[in-house]
């Protein structure tokens, strides 16, 4: 096999033949090497075909083959060699291509550590390493690690005279980075280096592709420092560019955007937008008004409370959010703002402070009377008041939101919510929390009302956020992935296209959710996606996502695409466009997931990720548990009606979570996901476990109950009775010692079960039934644990529950029950 005919015959490929025919060639060709032997020539074409799947990101097989050629490279000992290096270098920007940053920033020191000693310091390889390696930091949102490399690279290329495309493309490459480190010193630099290649692009007569790189970036340049009409030219050029060498693609579409922006910024700056671009958002209006009359109406009628007075516009309305336009005036749409008070300024001057606002809008906006529902939403409020009504609660946010301006050190704010609403952060519709926190404030002297929403901006507590994720990433699955495939086999065309519109949705949600933002109100979220993708940090998803959910909407339904199309459960037909584009939506959501490293994996389908979700690292899983099982004790239904503990919620934390504290990281894990995965379904695990304990307490009830109940294998049941004949043995122990405990707790054995007292065996058997076989055999590894040890849960979990009571110890707990 000749390697340069081979390499030859694959370059003249190119634009005469299909991407499979030059697919099919380099396999042929890698098979041939393999079976003859011929290792340097297969390492060679490992190292093309990895290359030309990065080309036409192809993630599955590229990963596939670079598995492959770092297993034939130590096959071949090849380590510490330079050609060794060459290819893992290769190995290396397939991985960050395609998300797998610790395997990439390894292999980028594997290379480095080769390189020394055997390549100069100022050699070409080095440029290209550092190069490389300034890419994956830039992935990983490392700008400053970033610029070093690029820094270190052009101290390189700048050493060769003649490498004068490459110190351009250098420059570019380090002016990008530094405007995303957003410091006036990093901008002025990129300017300077762009200045340098853009030179040289332009002395070669401007026919290197990366030229129209560097324009571009000279126009975002100019625009973060607010320069617009010295962006639209480099825009402009940059279009050009663009459009020669690669069409009206994504990219292309991208810089139009900054440029129109460029455009409309810099006539509105020079006052010569015309009536149909000229735009004032009335937001803007409203902060104007404020200034111009509200200001001093406060002043002068008010000024004693006038530093205690909060002002701003917040809340319900397409305004507040920034989203309003021409439309958006035929509808509970004026100026005005909003006025906050503490509660006992409130008390005092509420209503006097409400008739000069409304004397001071019927002067200036001249309406005869305002909209109703603008009362509502301008005007004069306590802080609870208008917290209590955009969150549908009653709590205190004013005395929450003082304890943290007076001890900011743990945010304890979010559990005071909880003690005076358990479950605050689940209750609260999202799209209620996100019209608590948008808008502008004007002025907050007191800074109560600006504590209460940085509480609320600071987002969901990270168990919760981990839950509707997971509730998201499941609808999406079940709309894109399960859903719509069933129903267009079926030829169900009104529920497939109910399905596009539903994924479409929790799609908005998922990527709401990665940037811990919360969604608004369901017409206004593409709206924000828009306005998010506006901003200049890196948040990639947003941008590739729009396209997508823009197009899958407009699709019609294909039901040809499933003509002679056999329906199962695992097919991904390709033939229907809404299919292929689902799909793309899940690689995008999965790459943002793994670039955020949440889970790790290749599978697209979705809910497959749930449970990786949900272990997290670092969380109150205990508390998530307990908060969980108490909503569903919460539904529990009673032929006698509602119980007393119903309404006792803090015996049921005490009691579940001193179970709880004994477990491990993983066995709680495992569990909350059942928990979820069980909620998700409709099922109610605490249900179960009582329908379960009525085979000992009241067997007739059972019976009319246990064919609705999963079925138990026989070796579960066997081993779950040995597991609780060890926990039995375990609180007869206790009770010996800590009779007066013991007594305030359960009865111990099945054989002293009523219908009115569970005994604490049955309690068992009834509880571990709901666990799933993955929780089951962790909870069977836990106690194996615990018996190797001769340690005794019952005690644990008895010192658990009587030091959440007050007690020291069990044993003052213990003397002070006798």
């Amino acid at each position: 096999m000749d390697i340069n005919q081979i390499l030859s015959q694959y370059d003249s490929m190119f634009g005469k033949n299909s991407l499979l025919e030059i697919e099919e060639y380099l396999i042929k060709m890698i098979q041939e090497a393999d079976e003859k032997s011929q290792m340097g020539i297969l390492v060679t074409l490992l190292n093309e075909i990895i290359g030309f799947y990065r080309d036409t990101t192809q993630r599955e097989k590229a990963l596939h083959y670079c598995e492959r050629l770092q297993r034939i490279l130590n096959e071949m000992q090849l380590e510490g060699r330079i050609d060794y290096a060459t290819s893992l270098l290769n190995v290396a920007n397939a991985y960050r291509q395609f998300g797998l940053f610790e395997q990439s920033l390894r292999l980028y020191h594997v290379v480095e550590d080769t390189y020394e000693g055997q390549v100069t310091q100022n050699d070409f390889m080095y440029a290209s390493l550092y190069n490389n390696w300034s890419l994956l930091y830039q992935e990983m949102v490392d700008f400053e690690a970033a610029r070093d490399m690029l820094k270190r690279a052009l101290v390189i290329v700048d050493s060769y005279e003649e490498a004068v495309i490459e110190q351009a493309t250098t420059r570019t490459n380090l002016a990008a980075t530094l405007l995303q480190i957003r410091t006036t010193e990093a901008y002025q630099e990129a300017i300077s280096y762009l200045q340098e290649a853009l030179a040289v692009f332009e002395k070669g007569g401007g026919k290197d592709f990366h030229y129209g790189a560097a324009l571009v970036a000279m126009g975002d340049a100019y625009c973060f420092q607010k320069e617009y009409e010295k962006a639209i030219p480099y825009y402009e050029k940059g279009l050009d560019e663009l459009l020669k060498h690669v069409g009206r693609t994504d990219n292309y579409e991208r810089v139009m955007e900054k440029y129109e922006f460029a455009k409309n910024k810099s006539k509105e700056l020079q006052g010569v937008l015309t009536q149909e671009e000229k735009w004032v958002s009335n937001l803007e209006r409203c902060r104007a008004f404020y200034e111009k009359y509200g200001k001093e109406m406060i002043h002068r009628k008010f000024p004693e409370y006038e530093e205690r007075i909060a002002v701003g516009l917040v809340g319900e309305g397409s305004d507040c959010f920034g989203f309003d336009d021409a439309i958006s005036m035929d509808h509970d749409y004026e100026i005005g703002f909003c006025m906050w008070l503490l509660e006992a300024d409130y008390e005092q001057i509420g209503d006097a402070l409400s008739k000069e606002y409304e004397n001071l809008i019927h002067k200036h906006v001249k309406m005869d009377s305002q909209d109703l529902f603008l009362q509502k939403r301008r005007g004069v409020f306590s802080i609870n008041g208008f917290y209590d009504n955009l969150l549908k609660t009653a709590l205190d946010y004013e005395e929450s939101a003082k304890c943290v301006i007076a001890d900011d050190k743990d945010r304890d704010c979010f559990v005071s919510y909880e003690q005076q609403m358990p479950n605050f952060w689940e209750k609260i519709e999202e799209q209620q929390l996100a019209t608590a926190v948008n808008g502008e404030i004007f002025f907050d002297g007191a800074g109560i009302f600006s504590a209460v929403r940085k509480q609320l901006m600071d987002y969901y507590p990270e168990m919760v956020w981990r839950k509707k994720l997971a509730q998201s990433l499941h609808d999406f699955s079940q709309y894109a992935q399960s859903n719509y495939p069933r129903m267009m086999a079926r030829r169900d065309v009104v529920a497939s296209r109910l399905c596009v519109i539903k994924a479409v949705e929790r799609a908005m949600d998922i990527i709401y959710l990665l940037r811990k933002e919360f969604a608004p109100y369901y017409k206004w979220k593409k709206k924000g996606l828009e306005k998010m993708a506006l901003h200049r940090d890196v948040f990639s998803l947003v941008h590739e996502m729009l396209p997508l959910l823009e197009r899958v909407v407009a699709l019609s339904i294909q039901t040809e695409a499933w003509e002679n199309v056999t329906y199962t459960s695992t097919l991904v037909n390709e033939k229907d466009a809404c299919v292929v584009v689902f799909e793309k939506m899940a690689s995008c959501i999965l790459e943002e997931m793994k670039r955020q490293k949440l889970v790790d994996g290749e599978d697209l389908f979705l809910e497959n990720y749930i449970r990786s979700i949900l272990k997290g690292k670092n969380m109150d899983l205990v508390e998530a548990i307990v908060q969980l099982e108490w909503k569903q004790f919460d539904e529990v239904q009673n032929e006698g009606g509602r119980a007393e503990c119903q309404d006792d919620y803090t015996t049921f934390s005490i009691m579940r979570k001193s179970q709880y504290m004994t477990w491990s990281q993983e066995l709680l894990s495992s569990f909350y996901g059942d928990l979820v995965m069980a909620e998700n379904k409709g099922w109610n695990l605490i249900m179960e476990k009582y329908a379960r304990m009525m085979k000992s307490t009241t067997p007739e009830k059972y019976a009319r109950l246990e064919k609705e109940l999963p079925i138990l294998n026989e070796e579960r049941i066997a081993i779950q009775e040995e597991i609780i004949k060890i926990q039995v043995g375990w609180m007869e122990e206790f009770a010996k010692k800590y009779p007066n405990m013991a007594g305030n707790a359960r009865i111990i054995h099945t054989s002293e079960d009523t219908p009115f007292h569970t005994s604490y065996e049955t309690y068992l058997r009834g509880e571990m039934s709901t666990y799933s076989e993955t929780t089951f055999i962790l909870y069977g590894r836990f106690i194996t644990e615990l018996l190797k040890e001769k340690r005794n849960l019952a005690y644990e979990t008895m010192e658990h529950t009587a030091k959440l009571y007050g007690y020291e110890t069990l044993e003052k707990a213990e003397q002070a029950l006798g």
